[in-house]
């Protein structure tokens, strides 16, 4: 079901990816399409449903935002405009203080644009803006695709609260772990997978391989603690790969996939 459901998301996002809005209901029909030709019965995922309604939301939080921004922008480049006419320094003085507000409001709003709601980690829309044209790789760089390990007994066990903590904490360890390096960068697939991109484009300060078995090794020994749980241990498994410009993602995804299902059963 899992791999499925990835397939459905993948084929929804790139069939809508080149629309420059893309409502909730839009991408809730391409879905449902998708799912039915493939004959997918997810009525009972609650998680995944929750995942994409969750999502829903963000995405018209975004839009109602950027909606509010541009009506703003039109006010405040018209109150300009008449200023510059009248030449009247302090209507000038206001709009121009309205205008850098909104040139803040913009930056912030394009970061939540590319990050995960849940995680803080980027998102696939990022990935695909910033690495990717029609699906191929833009530069080099390597890729190691990350599974949290029995991540479902986590959520079974613990409730899905605690299993959505145990993803941001493992996408803070990780922004935190490699916080000293360039051209490193944490982004969400789907579910518990994970994307991180080691770049090229960069002069090269580190070796992926090593980063990540560090990294892998550090996380098994930290234990997160809550108000339901004293102590909780986990950890992830991973595949490493190196990509070159033209690379096809999802090529590279299927290696680095394979990959990381051999990393899973050492690990066990």
């Amino acid at each position: 079901m899992s791999n499925k459901l990835k397939e459905v998301t993948y084929l929804t996002i790139k069939n809508l990816k080149t629309k420059d809005i893309i409502l909730p209901s839009t991408y809730s029909e391409q879905f449902d399409s998708y799912a039915k030709n493939l004959e997918i019965d997810y009525e009972k995922e609650d998680v995944i449903l929750k995942d994409l309604y969750f999502d829903v939301d963000h995405a018209e939080n975004i839009i109602n935002k950027a909606s509010n921004n541009l009506d703003d922008i039109y006010k405040s480049t018209k109150k300009a405009q008449i200023a510059i006419g009248n030449k009247d320094e302090t209507m000038l003085s206001v709009a121009n203080n309205e205008l850098g507000r909104l040139q803040e409001q913009i930056k912030s709003l394009k970061i939540e644009l590319f990050a995960d709601p849940l995680t803080g980690a980027y998102n696939r829309k990022w990935l695909m803006d910033s690495y990717l044209k029609e699906d191929l790789f833009q530069n080099d760089g390597e890729m190691a695709f990350i599974d949290l390990n029995k991540f479902k007994i986590i959520n079974d066990t613990y409730g899905h609260i605690v299993g959505d903590q145990v993803l941001k904490y493992l996408v803070h360890f990780l922004k935190k772990t490699f916080s000293k390096y360039e051209g490193i960068n944490v982004a969400r697939y789907a579910g518990d997978e994970f994307i991180i991109l080691f770049t090229h484009d960069i002069e090269k300060k580190f070796d992926a391989s090593k980063l990540m078995l560090e990294a892998q090794e550090r996380l098994s020994k930290q234990k997160l603690k809550s108000k339901t749980i004293e102590a909780l241990s986990f950890g992830f498994s991973f595949g490493l790969v190196e990509f070159r410009k033209f690379d096809n993602l999802t090529t590279s995804l299927v290696e680095a996939d394979k990959l990381m299902y051999q990393n899973k059963k050492l690990s066990k």
